[in-house]
């Protein structure tokens, strides 16, 4: 009998020497917990581990983080025990535990994590030599291992502007579509079609002669749809992206003046559409009614001459940024003009109605262009210029200047909306050892605005926040932006970051209602009628005729870049620049 339970007792001590043994504070103290061979969830030990045991000949492979199969995150693999786990960066954060042998079937070693020529080879199998190689004396934490893709979006919570990702699942089939489309083909933005196609309605625009003796309701401006395009919306603003070729000013004065900008654009392939799905090249009626009206645009017949067909390789954009004829045009102009000229052989995007000029050879055009946009490297981070141009021409204000089709908003109806969705990109491993992280911020630097439209309480940074840290932020200084975070979710490509859209959104230019009644003459029997209107209405809901009576409409712009740079947790306070926006030009 008593050699039976000297035998038992010999068998527990050994059973216990086989064992790994997690401790709750360092220097194996505090309460513990025992494991054998086998993978474990810590659901009632999870995080409190501070020092371990591991018997020799045994393996205990640690994770940072866990899932009910799993373990993720920071790993290392242990062969000895450790008195203080802080020295891997593991006090307290233990979740996941593999214990096992370290030798297999009499035939396999366990070869533990290392560094080779500075890169990490995970822990592996190898086969047993006749002069084994000792391992390595010192473990090596791995770099973090990504955790199991969720099938669900992320879950956000807006709370001011903080917005939280309460639980980050993968990104939306909708949102990589929209992600790829902005990286790879429009410069990291997508502009106001980010929600949706813009409506315009089949109208076109006449052109106003501003002379009492010529007409000046010729139409001009016609939009354009691709051919065999049968969904029930054809007619619509796009986007432009390509190669700034030349931008110029017109300065044509008197009949049919025009002050615009003109930048040509050499649409990359993807946007050769909006030259090769266009109206052909034609000498039209409103050509040869001008060759003896005005020498404005009187065209050369069958429009084959050097400079008409070269039209053709290029979208011309066009915009007038200032109020004319009363306003000062020149200055206006020649601040848009320098900055398109800075781009001249680089990207940008253009966005706006997609036309053709009845005036020139049914040219392709983006008429108005009420957003342009490129991007640029810059330091550690990118340099994103955009611009949004409410047109004042004031060709396009008003439903009595369209004719022959569908009429819906005038194409440059103020306010013009500059909705500007920024792709970003966060690296979940993006720390070291010490905890810090880097936050990707997005910061405004005003350039120029005119009439731009200012939101209560809107000058705060907003931060997207993961893990309790801020991983996102944007810096307005001013009170000009909606801001939100969007289609935020883990990449299918690549499991260990995070990818989405800063959206930002400014307005610029003014409707007002200056009138609820109106005299309207009457044109038989003499006398006046009155025509009322009720405040605070719409200008649709005004009678077309009258609706510039009712309404006044200004013109704005707004000129800005936002600079994104990675920026350390624990450093330095970076400088805040302050550039209010307020109505008026600067």
């Amino acid at each position: 009998m008593l050699l039976l339970q000297k035998n038992l007792r010999s068998q527990v001590l050994v059973y216990q020497a086989q064992q790994v043994v997690l401790f709750e504070h360092a220097n194996y103290t505090g309460q513990s917990k025992s494991f054998g061979p086998g993978q474990y969830v810590l659901n009632d030990f999870n995080d409190v581990t501070s020092s371990i045991r591991v018997p020799a000949g045994m393996v205990a492979y640690i994770y940072e983080h866990a899932t009910p199969t799993q373990g993720y995150g920071i790993s290392v693999d242990l062969l000895e025990n450790v008195a203080d786990l802080s020295v891997y960066n593991f006090n307290d954060k233990v979740s996941y535990l593999t214990v096992f042998y370290a030798s297999k079937d009499n035939k396999y070693d366990w070869i533990r994590n290392k560094m080779v020529n500075g890169q990490f080879v995970s822990g592996h199998w190898e086969r047993k030599r006749a002069a084994p190689i000792p391992p390595n004396s010192v473990a090596v934490v791995s770099p973090p291992i990504a955790g199991p893709q969720s099938t669900a979006p992320s879950v956000l919570a807006v709370n001011g502007p903080n917005t939280t990702i309460n639980s980050l699942g993968v990104q939306t089939t909708e949102g990589r579509m929209l992600w790829d489309k902005a990286m790879n083909d429009q410069l990291g933005v997508i502009g106001n079609d980010y929600r949706g196609i813009e409506e315009i309605g089949s109208a076109a625009f006449e052109r106003a002669s501003y002379n009492t003796f010529i007409p000046d309701n010729f139409n001009f401006w016609y939009p354009q749809k691709q051919p065999n395009d049968h969904r029930s919306v054809v007619y619509y603003k796009r986007t432009l992206t390509g190669k700034v070729k030349s931008a110029r000013q017109v300065n044509i004065a008197g009949t049919y003046q025009d002050y615009d900008v003109n930048i040509d654009i050499i649409p990359n392939p993807k946007y050769m559409y909006l030259i090769n799905d266009g109206h052909r090249r034609e000498y039209t009626g409103l050509m040869s009614s001008q060759w003896t009206l005005s020498a404005h645009q009187s065209g050369k017949p069958d429009c084959d001459s050097p400079g008409d067909i070269e039209a053709f390789t290029r979208v011309e954009c066009e915009i007038a940024e200032d109020y004319w004829p009363q306003g000062d045009h020149t200055f206006g102009r020649a601040r848009l003009t320098d900055i398109a000229l800075n781009r001249t052989g680089g990207e940008m995007c253009a966005y706006g109605p997609w036309i053709y000029d009845a005036g020139h050879c049914c040219q392709p055009e983006i008429h108005p262009c009420e957003q342009l946009w490129w991007s640029q490297p810059q330091d550690n981070g990118k340099k994103y210029n955009l611009n949004v141009i409410c047109d004042a021409s004031r060709r396009f204000l008003w439903r009595k200047q369209m004719d022959d089709g569908t009429k819906l908003k005038p194409w440059a109806e103020p306010p013009i909306k500059g909705l500007f969705a920024i792709a970003f990109e966060y690296n979940l491993s993006d720390r070291d050892v010490t905890n810090q992280y880097n936050t990707k911020q997005f910061e405004v630097t005003n350039l120029h605005h005119y009439n731009v439209i200012e939101y209560p309480n809107a000058d705060q940074t907003y931060n997207l926040v993961y893990g309790g840290k801020n991983i996102i932020s944007f810096i307005p200084h001013n009170n000009a932006f909606k801001v939100s975070f969007e289609h935020v979710g883990i990449s299918a490509a690549e499991p260990n970051k995070i990818r989405g859209f800063l959206v930002i959104e400014t307005s610029v230019g003014m409707t007002t209602q200056v009138a609820t009644s109106i005299n309207v003459a009457n044109l038989t029997g003499g006398g006046f009628t009155v025509v009322k209107l009720p405040a605070n209405s719409r200008p649709e809901q005004s009678p077309q005729l009258f609706e510039d009576r009712f309404f006044k409409k200004e013109s704005g712009y707004y000129y800005f870049t936002v600079n994104e740079k990675s920026v350390r947790s624990g450093g330095a306070v970076l400088d805040r620049f302050d550039g209010p926006v307020r109505r008026g030009g600067n």
